[in-house]
């Protein structure tokens, strides 16, 4: 049900808001730790290591579904909280109508390119094969994707964090019953995980797109001039671009730590597939607080509730950091048992060894990551996607670029993971910045 963020409490309505995001997050992420879990059980490390190669390259898809959907997400948000429901319905409408039509692109693009691309990451042999044939089969299952992302985007502009909660429990679990069955009764390998992966995004974007399309007739249509609203889709785009750079900025990072990462044994690869795995994980369930954030502040924004917006930015922090405290002790206390999941206790030594090296360094990071998610929701909610964009490429060029030089010095790669706390550092430190700037000139004189 569509739900008015600015009425109540900021801190209580934010953690409402937030709690089925949250949990929405994690049970879409189990689509990919499935695929890792079950293909490590039953094709070893090979398998895994597959799956880790072209995992950066499904990330940069993810990316564009998801920076795409927040540009919608904060039109709708902003129409809906000043009570236009006339031009949230069109707005709405012209959100699935253009992310399908992406999504179709991509697709397209994912499966001719996605052998080329992996020869520049330097796969190689067997580990090239596989990875290839699970990346163009991932690609078919990233139409559905971008119109289930557009689906997400109209119900969390609406204020309804509940109804995707429901859709994707039931295509996890039968992600997880098609994993099992394509790759340990079948025999598929990582084909058979790719195929579940594509199936179980198909269940949930239909079901999606069926109820918002239900509640959408529910609200007064408009007057337009045909299927797509062409100043509603150049304030998306200008929004959803910079979040769109944003996410992939991301992605091309771990795509650059991925080929530093292959020159070496394969079990050090499908090491670092599990740690990373696990951080990514954790930093998409994180980081729905942030998007809970841009959903509430633009609601706000739009309903000129300045107070609203300060309060909201701040206790959104104190949940980040919470959440992000819990992780680390967890982490620190059983890096084991985590990476465990994976391989079982038969898991090579080094590939555990690299798993639990990664968890230990990284993990203390969310301190620092917590401020720029929380940095970020603000930012994106008041429109500033481009400021927070920058902060991004800043972060992420000290992280690639220290990888790179510590991992060189010290001839391992350990190296890698120790260059990598430098990134978050710089980012927490520009998004503070910029935090304050935001709030100082556009929230506390109205207040």
């Amino acid at each position: 049900m569509p739900q008015d963020l600015t009425v109540g409490s900021p801190s209580k309505t934010l953690l409402k808001f937030s709690l089925p995001l949250l949990l929405s997050t994690a049970l879409q992420q189990i689509y990919s730790i499935a695929d890792s879990v079950i293909v490590g059980r039953y094709t070893g490390t090979a398998g895994l290591a597959a799956i880790g190669a072209g995992y950066p390259i499904t990330l940069i898809f993810v990316a564009i579904a998801t920076g795409g959907s927040m540009g919608c997400s904060v039109v709708i948000s902003r129409l809906f909280g000043a009570k236009e429901l006339g031009r949230t319905r069109t707005a709405a409408e012209t959100a699935l109508l253009a992310l399908s039509l992406l999504g179709v692109v991509l697709a397209a693009l994912g499966v001719v390119l996605a052998g080329p691309i992996l020869r520049l990451m330097n796969a190689h042999g067997e580990l090239w094969l596989d990875a290839s044939v699970y990346l163009r089969i991932y690609a078919v299952g990233v139409l559905p994707m971008l119109v289930y992302n557009a689906a997400n985007a109209v119900f969390t502009g609406l204020g309804d964090s509940r109804r995707p909660l429901y859709f994707l429990m039931l295509s996890s679990a039968l992600n997880i019953v098609l994993d099992i069955y394509a790759v340990a009764s079948l025999g598929l390998g990582v084909a058979g995980a790719a195929w579940a992966t594509a199936i179980s995004q198909a269940v949930s974007a239909v079901l999606a797109v069926l109820v918002i399309l239900r509640q959408l007739r529910k609200m007064p249509a408009e007057p337009r001039r045909g299927a797509l609203d062409g100043e509603l889709l150049g304030e998306m785009t200008r929004l959803g671009l910079p979040a769109i750079f944003q996410q992939a900025t991301v992605a091309l990072a771990h795509t650059a730590v991925q080929s530093m990462i292959n020159v070496y044994d394969t079990a050090v690869v499908a090491g670092y597939e599990m740690g990373g795995k696990v951080n990514t994980v954790i930093y998409s369930c994180l980081n729905t607080l942030g998007t809970a954030l841009s959903t509430y502040v633009s609601q706000s924004l739009g309903a000129k509730k300045y107070a609203n917006i300060r309060d909201g930015a701040r206790a959104s922090w104190v949940m980040c950091l919470a959440v992000s405290l819990v992780i680390i002790a967890l982490a620190e206390l059983f890096p084991a048992q985590v990476i465990m999941l994976f391989l079982g206790k038969e898991a090579d030594p080094l590939a555990m060894d690299v798993g639990v090296s990664f968890l230990r360094i990284i993990m203390p990071l969310y301190v620092f990551i917590s401020v720029i998610i929380a940095g970020g929701g603000l930012l994106r909610g008041m429109g500033h996607t481009m400021s927070f964009f920058l902060s991004t490429v800043a972060e992420i060029i000290v992280r690639v670029g220290m990888c790179w030089l510590v991992s060189r010095l010290m001839g391992s790669y350990l190296g890698i993971f120790l260059g990598w706390i430098a990134g978050p550092v710089t980012g927490a430190i520009l998004a503070f910045w910029l935090w304050r700037k935001v709030l100082k000139k556009e929230v506390l004189p109205y207040c």
